[in-house]
């Protein structure tokens, strides 16, 4: 799957087979996800359309592991906040999602 060795690859974990199944259910997440957001049907390959998203996604989704609870975190002077959609640099990746018309 090429999908998943690229972002192997992101993550500098080539050679690493340990977290196959967990980076492949963050795919699947993300796959999901998006397809809600841009209101795709089932038709829609989200995966060959916008692997850049789903990449991004999943390196997000590995950086606040262990912290899925988390809505928001300080750290000395540092501080953040975690939501519960697709974070925005994803959406920067994808197109507006579509409009339904009444």
């Amino acid at each position: 799957m090429m999908l998943l060795d690229d972002i192997k690859i992101v993550l500098g974990i080539e050679l690493d087979t340990s977290r196959d199944y967990l980076l492949n259910i963050y795919i699947r997440t993300a796959t999901t996800l998006i397809s809600k957001y841009l209101k795709a049907n089932d038709k829609v390959d989200i995966q060959a359309l916008y692997p850049d998203a789903i990449i991004a996604y999943v390196v997000m989704a590995m950086a606040k592991r262990g912290n899925e609870g988390l809505k928001q975190f300080s750290q000395g002077s540092r501080s953040g906040s975690y939501g519960d959609d697709l974070p925005d640099g994803v959406k920067a990746l994808l197109p507006l999602p579509r409009i339904a018309m009444r």
